[in-house]
């Protein structure tokens, strides 16, 4: 059986460490973007390269803050639109937060694009690292253990379920605050207190630690007024946050916005679980779900 060609473009580490693995498995990978990193290409042209491929990779997110694609190892720039010109039709495109005029763009080309970023498969897998960079996070921005502290965190997703489980084995008082009474019986069946979002002004301030993973602004200005000065706040979510950093500042609060945590903290068990999405990927035929 002929093994799969891949080519990867830019991406942080985790795309480092995701080539390093397909080799190991004798596929045949061509790797652009990474001349920082002392990588050179085999070929000179991407052109050549995209065309001689049968996956491209590129990072997470897709595109950098510069508008450019997502290349932090390379000296290079290369504008979205010259790469996405160059993708014969058929091939399959795999990157993350891939925005919704590209998916037009990809789509009229007759290209596969799948976002890994709306991969269930990758996202519950991916929460491992998320939540162990939020306790690393958490060990090394207050002045007490883990053990003994009052622990809140703000939704009962994929990191809020895995956070939790976490923080109880460390001996952490665990609260979840949730908005449907489904979730908030389930965080009392597994032994964590329950909290309604509506009612957080009632529990907020006996707090040490407040963890927030909703992508909503539940720590308003009012809220935050109730935290005690000592607690640390850590936000998990994707823009716009969850957290009125601004006010958390004039209150003088310790706070860190942690984006992208298992690609900082984990990035070779980031690479085998976006290597394991893709092989979910290909064995669905490359194609949306």
């Amino acid at each position: 059986m002929q093994k799969t060609k891949y080519l990867v473009i830019g991406g942080d580490m985790r795309n480092f460490y995701l080539a390093e693995l397909l080799k190991k498995e004798y596929h045949r990978v061509e790797i652009y973007g990474f001349d920082k990193k002392d990588i050179k290409n085999k070929n000179s042209s991407l052109a050549q390269m995209i065309n001689d491929c049968d996956v491209i990779i590129c990072g997470i997110p897709l595109v950098s803050p510069d508008g450019y694609v997502n290349m932090p190892f390379s000296t290079e720039t290369l504008p979205l639109e010259t790469l996405i010109e160059m993708i014969p039709e058929g091939t399959v495109f795999i990157a993350g937060k891939i925005e919704k005029d590209v998916r037009n763009t990809l789509e009229n080309r007759g290209v596969n694009y799948i976002d890994l970023l709306d991969r269930e498969d990758m996202a519950v897998l991916n929460a491992i690292p998320a939540a162990e960079g939020a306790v690393e996070l958490i060990m090394r921005s207050t002045p007490r253990t883990i053990h003994n502290s009052r622990i809140l965190i703000l939704g009962y997703g994929r990191i809020g379920k895995v956070l939790a489980r976490i923080l109880t084995g460390f001996g952490a008082e665990v609260w979840v605050a949730a908005r449907t009474y489904s979730d908030l019986s389930w965080i009392e069946a597994f032994g964590y207190k329950p909290v309604h979002l509506d009612d957080l002004e009632r529990y907020i301030t006996d707090m040490n630690v407040i963890v927030n993973t909703i992508p909503y602004q539940y720590l308003t200005a009012d809220v935050l007024n109730k935290v005690r000065p000592d607690c640390y706040l850590i936000d998990l979510a994707s823009q716009p946050g969850g957290i009125d950093f601004k006010h958390a500042e004039k209150l003088g609060l310790k706070t860190d916005w942690a984006l992208s945590l298992p690609g900082k903290v984990a990035p070779l068990t980031a690479a085998e679980i976006i290597k394991k999405t893709v092989e979910n990927v290909l064995t669905e035929g490359g194609r949306k779900k």
